[in-house]
C-alpha cells in the first residue's frame, strides 16, 4: 500500500515539474516583453533612497557603494545610498576593516552617500531600516510622501536598467511597491573549485528557478486585479516580499507601520500585510545578481532562517489582527491568505520527506523498478532549475557563467542532496520555532557568511 502511495506522490512530482515549466515560461514572456517596451526615463523630480542596511560588510562594502554610484547615482541628483552601520558590529576589529569606519569615509567622499548609525547593540535589519527612514523623515528636505525607498544587501547588485524602469512606472501608473527578484548565480565561478560543488551550483540554481517560477510568476498573478482594488477579493493571490530589491513609497510604509520588528524575517509579514491590502506588488523585469552560500553549512542556515517566513504565518495573522479592527469578512480574508502562505511551509517539508521515504522503501525491499520510477521523477523535477539557468543566460543576467555542460552535470551530482538539505533546513526552522514558543526566548536570526575572493 505504502509503495503505491509513494507512486503517485512520484507521479505528484513529474506533474509538478511540468507546472514549473510553464510558470517560468510565463514569466520570462513577461520579463522579455517588459524589457522590449522598456524607455530610459529622463531626470524625474522624486528622489529614490537606497537603503543598505550592513553588518560586518567591510570586505565588500567599498565595492558595493562604487557599485551603485556608477551605474545609478552618477549624472542624477535625485538618488542617494543610504549606508546604516548598528552598534552590533564588532568595534574591537581592525579599524580599516571595520564597517563603520568604511561608511563613515564614503559618506564623506561622496556627497549623495549618506550614513546612518543605529545605536543599539541588539536588534536586526527591521530595526536598522525603520530607524533610518524614521531619521530621514525627520530631516530638512528629507524623505517625502512622493518619494520612493529602495533596500538592498551589501552583496545586491541590480542590473543597471532597473532603476530607470521603476521610474517610468512610478511616474505613469499608481503602483506604490515594486519588488526586484535575485538571480543568485554571481558567485558560481569562485564555486567551481569548492568541495560539494555541484550540490552549491545547485542550490543557486534553484534559488534562481525560485525567483522566477514562483515569486515573479504570483506577482504577475496579481495584475489581473489591479482595476478590481475597490473591491476586496477572496481569491486574491498572496505574494510576500524579499529582504532585497524592494521599493515602496513612505506613505505606504506608514501603513503598514514599518518593518516588522518582531517577526524572524521582516520581507514575508510585509508581503502579506501588502496582500491583505490588495496593494500591488509590482515585479520588475531585470534582476538583482546575489551570491548564493558557499558551504552547505551557510546553506543549511540561511533556508532555516527563510523557513520561518513562511513557518510564522498564523503569528503574522495573529499580530494583523491585534492592530486592526476588522469585520469577520476581512478577518476570514486574512486568514485564508495567512494559510496560503503556511502551505508554502508544508510543501517546503513534505516533499523531499517523501523522496527520502521513497528511497528508504526501495531500497529496503530491494525493488530496484521502484527506485527507479523515484529517482526519475525527481530528476525530472530538477529540470526546471536547468531551464530557468538557460532563461537567464538568454536575458544575459549572468555577469559570469557556467556552460551548459557544466550546469547540467551540476545538477545530475548535486540536486539530490541539494533537494534533501532544502528540506533538513526545514526541519531545523521548525525546531529552532518550536523552542522559541516553548522557552518564550526569541530566535536569533544567523547572518549568512560567504567567503569572497575579490
Amino acid at each position: 500500500m505504502l509503495k503505491y502511495f509513494i507512486i503517485i506522490i512520484a507521479v505528484g512530482f513529474v506533474y509538478e515539474s511540468v507546472l514549473w515549466l510553464y510558470r517560468l515560461f510565463v514569466a520570462y514572456s513577461w520579463i522579455k516583453k517588459e524589457r522590449l517596451n522598456h524607455h530610459v526615463s529622463s531626470l524625474y523630480p522624486h528622489e529614490i533612497y537606497i537603503l543598505l542596511p550592513v553588518l560586518a560588510e567591510a570586505d565588500i562594502l567599498e565595492n558595493t557603494a562604487e557599485y551603485f554610484n556608477t551605474r545609478f547615482m552618477a549624472g542624477r541628483n535625485d538618488t542617494f545610498l543610504v549606508i546604516i552601520t548598528t552598534e552590533k558590529e564588532n568595534l574591537n576589529a581592525e579599524p580599516t576593516r571595520n564597517t563603520i569606519h568604511i561608511a563613515r569615509d564614503l559618506a564623506q567622499q561622496n556627497e549623495k552617500i549618506i550614513h546612518i548609525h543605529f545605536p543599539a547593540k541588539n536588534g536586526k535589519m527591521a530595526h536598522q531600516l525603520n530607524y533610518a527612514i524614521h531619521e530621514l523623515s525627520s530631516r530638512v528636505n528629507g524623505i517625502g510622501d512622493s518619494d520612493l525607498i529602495a533596500v538592498y544587501n551589501a552583496d545586491s547588485r541590480p542590473e543597471k536598467e532597473t532603476f530607470d524602469w521603476v521610474r517610468g512606472k512610478f511616474k505613469i501608473g499608481d503602483t506604490h511597491v515594486f519588488q526586484q527578484y535575485g538571480c543568485y548565480t554571481k558567485n558560481i565561478p569562485q564555486m567551481k573549485n569548492l568541495p560539494w560543488k555541484s550540490v552549491l551550483i545547485s542550490a543557486s540554481m534553484w534559488q534562481t528557478r525560485w525567483a522566477i517560477g514562483f515569486e515573479m510568476f504570483n506577482a504577475l498573478k496579481q495584475l489581473k486585479f489591479i482595476d478590481k482594488k475597490d473591491t476586496l477579493k477572496l481569491n486574491y493571490p498572496l505574494n510576500y516580499c524579499i529582504g532585497h530589491g524592494l521599493f515602496i513609497t513612505p506613505q505606504i510604509f506608514k501603513t503598514v507601520g514599518g518593518f516588522s520588528e518582531d517577526m524572524h524575517n521582516e520581507d514575508a509579514i510585509l508581503g502579506l500585510q501588502l496582500s491583505n491590502m490588495q496593494e500591488l506588488i509590482m515585479p520588475v523585469p531585470y534582476f538583482d545578481t546575489s551570491e548564493s552560500p558557499d558551504s552547505l553549512g551557510m546553506l543549511y542556515k540561511q533556508k532555516s532562517n527563510w523557513y520561518f517566513g513562511p513557518l510564522q504565518s498564523y503569528a503574522y495573522f495573529a499580530y494583523i489582527l491585534k492592530k486592526s479592527n476588522y469585520s469577520f469578512y476581512r478577518k476570514f480574508r486574512i486568514f485564508v491568505l495567512s494559510s496560503k502562505l503556511f502551505l508554502h511551509a508544508i510543501f517546503w517539508i513534505v516533499g523531499p520527506s517523501l523522496i527520502a521515504l521513497g528511497l528508504i522503501v526501495g531500497v529496503v525491499e530491494h525493488d530496484l523498478m521502484f527506485l527507479l520510477i523515484v529517482t526519475a521523477s525527481l530528476t525530472l523535477f530538477g529540470v526546471p532549475s536547468l531551464v530557468s539557468y538557460i532563461f537567464m543566460l538568454q536575458l544575459k543576467t549572468p555577469p559570469f557563467s557556467i556552460s551548459m555542460g557544466q550546469a547540467m552535470r551540476s545538477l545530475i551530482k548535486g540536486f539530490f542532496i541539494c533537494y534533501m538539505l532544502h528540506g533538513a533546513s526545514a526541519y531545523r526552522g521548525m525546531g529552532k520555532y518550536i523552542k522559541q514558543l516553548i522557552s518564550g526566548q526569541i530566535t536569533t536570526k544567523e547572518k549568512t557568511v560567504i567567503k569572497r575572493t575579490g
